[in-house]
């Protein structure tokens, strides 16, 4: 057993129910209890139901940004003012492109990951947005060709759904047409 930080204590049973749901975010209680020893759905449900309020969990889509068209990810390295580092970093999570966002410590203030459509787009959201912005000092960017494990919450840049040509063409979307 292990304590958290909302000092809920988190058993092997919590532990199987949140890599089940890891596997399968949508997996129903019965689907997991089925495949737990000992463990009924209306426990699972209840277990479920104390990690989202402790908030060691929560169940949300994840977005691939290459399947939206996004296939190149970097990490940039920033340097700041010390004095600035939350500000900086708070404008830096702001942005569209930029899926994650920490204050750092070592060589660098500020670590965020940027997914771009193509190196050209990456190099203008680095000289216009990124190097442009106040108190950035200097950045470093490492591009990432593999990612082998990686979890984010990301949202779809506006520029995604709101193009005209994905406006005007699909008032269905992927799930058909919308409920009236």
């Amino acid at each position: 057993m292990s304590n958290t930080r909302s000092g809920t204590t988190l058993d092997e049973v919590d532990a199987a129910i949140i890599a089940l749901l890891q596997e399968d975010g949508r997996a129903s209680a019965v689907d997991i209890a089925g495949r737990l020893e000992g463990v009924s759905p209306r426990m699972v449900r209840h277990r479920i139901k104390k990690l989202l309020r402790a908030g060691i969990i929560s169940i949300t889509a994840v977005i691939d940004p290459k399947a939206l068209g996004y296939p190149i990810m970097a990490d940039v390295l920033i340097e700041t003012d010390v004095s600035e580092i939350p500000t900086v970093a708070l404008r830096l999570s702001e942005l569209d492109h930029v899926t994650y966002a920490s204050c750092a410590t070592g060589e660098s203030d500020i670590s965020i990951q940027v997914v771009a459509r193509s190196v050209d787009e990456l190099y203008r959201i680095l000289q216009e947005e990124i190097h442009q912005m106040p108190g950035v000092s200097r950045a470093r960017t490492y591009l990432l060709p593999l990612a082998l494990k990686f979890t984010y919450n990301w949202k779809i840049p506006e520029e995604v759904y709101r193009r005209p040509e994905a406006v005007a063409g699909s008032a269905t979307g992927i799930g058909g047409p919308s409920p009236a």
